[in-house]
């Protein structure tokens, strides 16, 4: 028995030695740099945006892609590939400034070092080197008549990234926006082409007063509802968004928030074309807004006019810790959230003008509750009205639509 027994403990010793020796070799397992790199399906979807004598193109990197190119596995760290290239044909240096990217791009030494293997000094070194070489070059200057390239290393993002291009130079800046469709997803192109094709020329009223806009904005329905069926009504419509798509996104973008598939809230007789919240960063999260946005067939002064809901979930940051099993309704005061964002959106840089109109209904019923019993949100009943250019502006050099004035309702 005594033999039986030692026997039986030499073969588990044996079993977990091998396991162990398998996962070190497999820890172990180290960089193989590419023998070739093929970009070419990369510079197949390239956009491409031309202004003040500066030429920029930019493109998202698969998955895939990304593995033959890098000789990495990318997504498995959450990190996503941007390639990027700008030609200066200005007479200034410019630089570029990649936290308008992502506020929290990844240098290429931090991903080598995410992928690096014990006891390979060397294949960790030949990682680095090969990230390094790849890189888009953030630290130099473009010089004017020169051109930069190269990879930069943003958070994964499994929808279309919407790309805020910032460069400065002396006395100068110039902003590019594009919206990147993942090439893993079909589906990114189809909601971009929608936007595009949304509405005819005969289909678009343009509005040149403000006396006009406002009468056409309040005679909007009043809420969204929870399906395609207007007797569903569901939250007030309190946003309005004045401006083209590349003005107001890059406003988002400035102010942490990124595109986020939610579920559907419906207007018009279809559901949400763009939706997003705010990107948590470090350790204190965002404030809990979503928002749904909807184009519309209004336009003011020949820029798109778009339409919103803004709210969140009772509970705000802390709405995650209820049970699982608890469906949370929206918070009550849906007027906060819609105030909070039109603060945030001030510091963008972008955002001109700032107006109130009535057409958000009064104590509409709240319909995300899922329980029987019915809830309610409380509202004054306004919808604010944001105006974006292209510009830089100031907190100072906001102006006001003289409409319904917010103190007034309190």
């Amino acid at each position: 028995m005594k033999g039986k027994k030692s026997l039986k403990i030499k073969r588990s010793f044996i079993v977990g030695l091998t396991i162990y020796f398998a996962l070190l070799v497999n820890a172990c397992a180290t960089f193989k740099k590419p023998v070739t790199i093929n970009e070419d399906p990369i510079q197949d979807r390239v956009q491409i945006k031309e202004s003040n004598g500066i030429r920029a193109s930019a493109a998202l990197v698969g998955d895939a892609e990304a593995r033959q190119i890098f000789g990495i596995d990318l997504p498995q760290k959450n990190i996503q590939a941007l390639w990027l290239a700008i030609e200066n044909n200005t007479n200034r240096p410019l630089i570029l400034l990649p936290t308008a990217i992502d506020p929290e791009y990844y240098a290429p030494l931090e991903v080598a070092f995410a992928y690096h293997k014990a006891f390979a000094a060397d294949a960790n070194k030949e990682l680095d080197e090969h990230l390094l070489k790849l890189k888009f070059p953030i630290r130099s200057l473009i010089l004017p008549g020169s051109q930069a390239s190269g990879y930069i290393f943003t958070s994964w993002s499994e929808q279309v990234k919407a790309i805020d291009v910032d460069l400065v130079g002396d006395d100068f800046s110039q902003n590019f926006t594009f919206f990147a469709p993942n090439p893993n997803s079909d589906r990114d192109q189809a909601i971009l082409e929608r936007l595009d094709t949304m509405y005819s020329a005969a289909q678009l009223q343009n509005m040149d007063s403000e006396a006009d806009l406002r009468q056409a904005l309040e005679q909007l329905p009043c809420c969204v509802t929870k399906d395609n069926d207007e007797r569903s009504a569901a939250e007030p419509i309190n946003v309005v968004i004045i401006g083209a798509i590349d003005d107001w996104i890059t406003a988002f973008i400035r102010r942490g928030y990124v595109y986020q598939l939610l579920n559907p809230r419906y207007a018009f007789g279809r559901s949400q074309d763009i939706s997003g919240k705010k990107l948590s960063r470090g350790y204190t999260k965002a404030q809990a807004h979503t928002i749904r946005i909807w184009q519309t067939s209004i336009l003011f002064q020949g820029k798109p006019v778009w339409v919103g809901q803004t709210s969140t979930l009772q509970g705000g940051r802390f709405s995650d810790v209820a049970p699982s099993e608890e469906t949370l309704p929206l918070d009550p005061f849906v007027d906060e959230a819609r105030n909070d964002i039109t603060q945030d959106l001030a510091y963008s840089q972008a955002l001109m003008k700032i107006g109130f109109v009535k057409g958000a209904g009064d104590n509409q019923p709240n319909t995300m509750d899922a329980s029987s019993e019915s809830t309610h949100y409380m509202t004054d009943g306004l919808r604010v009205v944001l105006l974006f250019g292209d510009r830089p502006a100031s907190l100072e050099n906001i102006d006001f639509f003289n409409w319904e004035r917010l103190a007034d309702y309190r």
